[in-house]
């Protein structure tokens, strides 16, 4: 009774915030001005010149973000942004410029960020019992642009680390298979990038490889980090059901290749170690072992109106395939494997809508549909996850985000009561052979807060659970808090 006493308590105060927040502390806290002026937000303002490959310097800010591979700060837009401010709620992290050290770090070319982002959810409806849950990611990044350090041009290494608390309100109280929180998967501490990076002719061949996840840029757009629902946050989840895809903060050895036709487009393909045995907790990302089985995919992709000087709406349209090598559980005979698993997929963003004199703030449909065609050993041979997102769609609220999300998962007609193979995103119950889909609904609004701090209520209505019937739908009321430190 007290822990929903207390969220009831939370949430009424979240939702209270958006409209009685001064206004205009969130517009001093931007280094951009909130007036609908879009000269204003090609200022100088953009600091594009020390961190990001010449190539990309006249792209918007999302987008370099996204090419930037930085799962763990995506939470923080505003990195490329100037900030010199020592006030605690003009500046960009919350503990500031350390007297000036964290500017004179990063002229040496060494970036060094640390985040906070937890989830607190209760289901006061449905689901196997009633619970409340608590769930935090600390990631840890250090970016080191060689050509500042030591004059390596086009070079860069990442080194991160994730540590992880809490306890999974899908998997101890409601019993569905999309996780409800974005955070998840094991109270552990990982180490997770350990890389290099290298661009070339102006970042228009571009390769990286050691310990990475293919996640941190296939299957990706900067909308699904704004849903708390692990269905859409991160990468479209269906596609970890069925073959061993990685992502932050689980990463295995790999390398990508990436190529730029035109600074709109681009072609990409990666090779990963599928192995799951190298992604348990256990082995806290520490486990360098390589072995099969691999997973090769591809993706190609149009950014439409993604530079500075674009003056239309934005639009991101992509198409990929992957194939994971070594043998899958056959569900329609007992002990049998098939060798080999693929799949394809299509991503789609496309803003519709734009307030007068602004860039991007509007309303942006998404949708995402991932296709793996054998259904004698998918999972999930369809899923789709799809959705609607404002931003600024609160007078006075510029930075803020509004959204609505679906998850759709058909779960494979073969499914037998067998057991599959373990991955460490495999969330579900044991399969019963009655599965048919999954469905969930969420509806969000991410507040910022401050440069350094956003808040985000978020109700999500899980239909379905595990795909049985014989849970009763959940209601999830929560809400999310991301810390730049």
């Amino acid at each position: 009774m007290f822990k929903k006493r207390f969220l009831i308590l939370q949430l009424t105060f979240l939702f209270a915030v958006i409209f009685y927040i001064p206004k205009n502390l969130h517009a001093e806290t931007d280094d951009v001005p909130v007036a609908h002026n879009l000269d204003s937000e090609l200022s100088n303002s953009i600091e594009y010149s020390d961190n990001v490959p010449y190539y990309l310097r006249d792209m918007l800010p999302n987008l370099v973000f996204l090419l930037e591979n930085y799962p763990s700060i995506r939470e923080f837009d505003k990195l490329f942004i100037k900030n010199e401010e020592k006030e605690l709620f003009k500046r960009k992290f919350l503990t500031g410029d350390w007297g000036g050290l964290r500017t004179r770090i990063k002229n040496l070319g060494i970036v060094p960020t640390m985040t906070y982002v937890a989830d607190f959810q209760g289901n006061p409806a449905g689901g196997d019992k009633k619970g409340f849950a608590y769930f935090h990611n600390i990631g840890l990044d250090l970016l080191i642009h060689t050509e500042q350090l030591m004059g390596w041009k086009g070079g860069r290494i990442h080194i991160s680390a994730s540590q992880r608390s809490g306890r999974s309100l899908t998997r101890r109280d409601i019993g569905n298979t999309f996780d409800v929180a974005q955070l998840c998967c094991g109270r552990t501490f990982k180490l997770v990038d350990l890389s290099i990076q290298q661009s070339l002719f102006e970042d228009k061949l571009n390769i990286r490889l050691g310990r990475i996840a293919g996640g941190d840029e296939f299957l990706s757009s900067p909308l699904y980090w704004l849903f708390v629902q692990n269905g859409i946050d991160g990468n479209p989840v269906g596609i970890f059901f069925n073959v061993g895809f990685s992502a932050y903060p689980n990463a295995t050895w790999g390398i990508r290749v990436k190529s730029r036709p035109t600074k709109q487009s681009y072609i990409m393909a990666g090779v990963y170690n599928a192995n799951p045995d190298r992604t348990k907790n256990k082995h806290h990302g520490a486990d360098f072992s390589f072995d099969d089985p691999y997973l090769l995919i591809a993706e190609t992709g149009y950014h439409l109106n993604a530079l500075l000087e674009s003056r239309g709406l934005p639009g991101s349209y992509k198409i990929g395939a992957y194939y994971q090598t070594g043998d899958f559980n056959d569900f329609t005979k007992s002990g049998a494997t098939k060798n080999g698993n693929f799949g394809f997929y299509i991503l789609l963003d496309q803003m519709i809508y734009h307030e007068s004199g602004t860039r991007n703030q509007g309303l942006t449909p998404f949708v995402s549909l991932l296709f793996a065609p054998d259904s004698d050993i998918n999972t999930f041979p369809f899923f789709m996850n799809g959705g609607l997102v404002y931003k600024g769609l609160i007078p006075g609220r510029e930075q803020d985000y509004a959204g609505f999300g679906l998850v759709y998962g058909k779960y494979s007609s073969k499914l037998s009561p067998t057991p599959r193979q373990p991955t460490e995103f495999i969330i579900q119950s044991e399969i019963t052979g009655s599965e048919d889909f999954e469905m969930v609904l969420e509806w969000m609004y991410k507040i910022q807060l401050t440069e350094w701090l956003n808040i985000q209520p978020d109700v999500q209505y899980v239909i379905k659970p595990g795909g049985t019937g014989d849970i009763p739908n959940a209601l999830v009321i929560g809400f999310q808090m991301g810390i730049n430190i």
